[in-house]
């Protein structure tokens, strides 16, 4: 099992995108940030609308986080 935190971004993405479950979506002042579970962990993943890209991605640490995803069902 490989630590997602430690990879470079593009790797994460990559794992996340192939292997993670898509939970679900808020927007976050200039982001579209998503939520995957992957290896009993969650994490976010910050896309700048702006920027076209994506900035980073972070396990998920704070549980009151999810509460923001379930009222953007």
């Amino acid at each position: 099992m490989t630590n997602v935190n430690v990879l470079p971004i593009n790797e994460k993405a990559d794992i996340l995108w192939g292997e993670g479950k898509f939970i679900g979506a808020i927007e976050l002042n200039d982001y579209d940030v998503s939520l995957y579970a992957l290896n009993d962990q969650y994490y976010e993943m910050y896309y700048s609308v702006s920027k076209c890209r994506i900035e980073k991605i972070t396990s998920l640490e704070n549980p009151e986080r999810f509460n923001k995803y379930r009222q953007s069902k």
